[in-house]
């Protein structure tokens, strides 16, 4: 009687320390995302900086007045191509506000 019940709390302690670990297909998810998230720490820093640096480039390029000629020319221009086609010019104004100046893009994104 004793055997048998030192069995069975064997076998039920076995079974419930089998169900307390996790299976392979568990851990591998677990894995990546601890693997993500080390590496956008590792990441962080470096993308601030590279924010800072195209920041830095835009406000220096802005800055020049040369450029700031080629802004003005274009917004007129855009303005008066959209009282060429017919809109008003009060709406024509209120489309080139809404567009700001246009931005630089990158292929494929």
């Amino acid at each position: 009687m004793r055997a048998t019940t030192l069995a069975v709390a064997l076998l039920i302690s076995v079974q419930s320390l089998a169900a307390q670990q996790p299976t392979r297909a568990d851990s591998v998810p677990r894995q990546v995302k601890q693997m993500q998230g080390e590496m956008m720490q590792s990441m962080g820093p470096m993308m601030v900086q590279m924010a800072i640096a195209s920041m830095e480039a835009t406000l220096t390029a802005l800055a020049k007045p040369e450029n700031a000629e080629l802004a003005a020319k274009f917004t007129k221009n855009y303005y008066d191509a959209l009282v060429k086609l017919g809109f008003t010019p009060e709406q024509a104004l209120q489309i080139v506000i809404a567009a700001g100046l246009p931005r630089s893009t990158v292929p494929g994104r």
